[in-house]
């Protein structure tokens, strides 16, 4: 009989284990220290990643009308998209603009697009999104970030950044996420890379 008990404890004690090995795995996430210069296979944008991230290129080419990058690392990502539909509202955006030095930037409103912001609510769960600001990017002029919250899939909180930035031909929309308890380490680097975006092969 106790060693049936023995058996038993031996076995919960080894699955106990095994999940926290798992978790384990996307546990925290350093914060970067190095970045390495990522071009984009359609020559759409370059920009800069964190160093030892695993890099997912997204496949096209110079005429495709989407494409994108993805780093990763635990439960930290950041995904760079390109797409040429989203540039139609950068032009609507242009055309409809005001005049004088009061008048809102095109990317201004392209950020703040309704189907943009209900599909966001759509990928994610009770989305939160606080209000745009400006930054200066390395290569794409003016942008908008917004940081963000949501609900992650198995409890706890997901914070973010998106971030858009418009080409001559493009919209540049860039999704940082990892989990609240990692954010103000990742936070800086988010920016780098946000910061970084350029036009392809620069």
């Amino acid at each position: 009989m106790r060693a049936r008990w023995s058996l038993r404890l031996l076995a919960m004690a080894s699955l106990v284990f095994g999940v926290v090995a798992v978790s384990g795995c996307s546990g925290t996430v350093p914060a970067p220290t190095a970045f390495v210069a990522y071009h984009s296979a359609d020559g759409r944008f370059s920009c800069d990643y964190p160093k030892g991230w695993e890099v997912e290129k997204g496949a096209g080419k110079q005429e495709a009308m989407f494409s994108y990058a993805k780093f990763s690392m635990g439960g930290a990502e950041i995904r760079v998209e390109a797409d040429f539909a989203g540039s139609l509202f950068g032009d609507m955006a242009r055309a409809g603009g005001g005049i004088g030095a009061d008048a809102e930037p095109p990317v201004a409103r392209v950020h703040v697009n309704p189907i943009r912001l209900k599909q966001m609510k759509e990928d994610y769960s009770n989305y939160q999104e606080r209000e745009a600001k400006g930054f200066q990017s390395k290569g794409l002029g003016e942008g908008r970030r917004s940081m963000f919250t949501a609900d992650q899939t198995i409890g706890g909180k997901i914070f973010g950044y998106r971030a858009t930035m418009l080409t001559g031909d493009r919209r540049i929309t860039v999704l940082c996420t990892c989990p609240a308890s990692n954010w103000n380490t990742l936070k800086p680097g988010f920016e780098t890379v946000i910061s970084s975006l350029r036009q392809g092969g620069q």
